[in-house]
């Protein structure tokens, strides 16, 4: 897994796809084209988008944005939610204008979170729970009823949300965030084996390390070393699941140049000893 532009393969005449996930695999940091909507079946999920912590219980509805930096953390208990991805590119047909595009657009371009008990919730869980069913079912004809649906998500949102329009201007300035967090991203991602400090990752984004700084906590909700660490914790995960290491060889293979410290920060971001983590696995 990688913190980084996710590049999700969608048909190019149906940009969709659901899928069910059990929530035990950790999502470190990423981002992709895709609109995605989270719809929670059994159990709880943390999910991280910018600053934001959301903590999603049955039937909660997470609507993440492209382009929206966001995370998942690793559930120890049993969970199921709904993911559901597609990109605006679906609605082209419907939109008879560049007016339309700029009044849908702004429905799905930040974060929301809808909770059972309001009428906007109930609406859009109707649509998402007949998705979902549609979907599973894969009858003749099913994409037209799936584009259906979506068509009447975006109905339901420019009919109770707040109105607004999405400009050129605010697009350019999303792509160049994108872009820079994308270097970042793509950098830990080749180099986090070697010692990354602030003012090279500074460099690489093309800030200086103060702005860099303030850029990066105000657009993942987290300062780059916390990154950094759960990236590299990510990376030891797999080699103590897949392989069989010592403790210290994994340490410097996930770009700690010290156990000690591979084994602090794994029990604080783990809960347990590398070792401890291990074994459990491997019952």
């Amino acid at each position: 897994m990688q913190g980084s532009f996710e590049k999700t393969v969608l048909e190019s005449d149906f940009p969709f796809r659901l899928f069910l996930d059990n929530g035990y695999a950790n999502t470190p940091h990423h981002w992709h084209e895709d609109i995605e909507i989270i719809y929670l079946v059994e159990g709880s999920v943390k999910v991280g988008i910018g600053n934001d912590l959301y903590h999603l219980k049955v039937r909660d509805i997470l609507i993440i944005g492209p382009g929206e930096v966001h995370f998942f953390l690793k559930q120890m208990e049993s969970s199921n939610r709904a993911v559901i991805q597609f990109r605006m590119s679906i609605f082209d047909t419907f939109l008879s204008g560049s007016k339309d595009s700029r009044t849908i657009r702004p429905m799905f371009t930040h974060s929301k979170y809808l909770i059972p008990g309001t009428e906007l919730h109930s609406l859009m869980e109707k649509q998402i729970q007949q998705l979902i069913n549609e979907n599973t079912a894969a009858e003749v004809g099913y994409k037209l009823i799936l584009k259906a649906r979506l068509y009447d998500l975006a109905g339901i949102l420019i009919r109770y949300m707040p109105k607004g329009e999405y400009s050129a201007e605010a697009e350019s300035r999303q792509m160049e965030r994108l872009q820079r967090l994308g270097e970042v991203f793509q950098y830990v991602d080749q180099y986090y084996q070697s010692n990354i400090d602030l003012h090279e990752i500074s460099r690489v984004a093309g800030f200086s390390k103060y702005y860099f700084t303030r850029f990066f906590k105000e657009n993942t909700g987290v300062t780059f070393i916390a990154y950094l660490n759960n990236f590299r914790i990510t990376k030891a995960e797999w080699h103590l699941m897949e392989e069989t290491d010592s403790i210290t060889e994994v340490a410097y293979k996930s770009g700690f140049n010290s156990v000690k410290t591979f084994n602090r920060v794994f029990k604080q971001l783990k809960g347990c000893a590398p070792m401890e983590y291990r074994k459990a696995i491997k019952k």
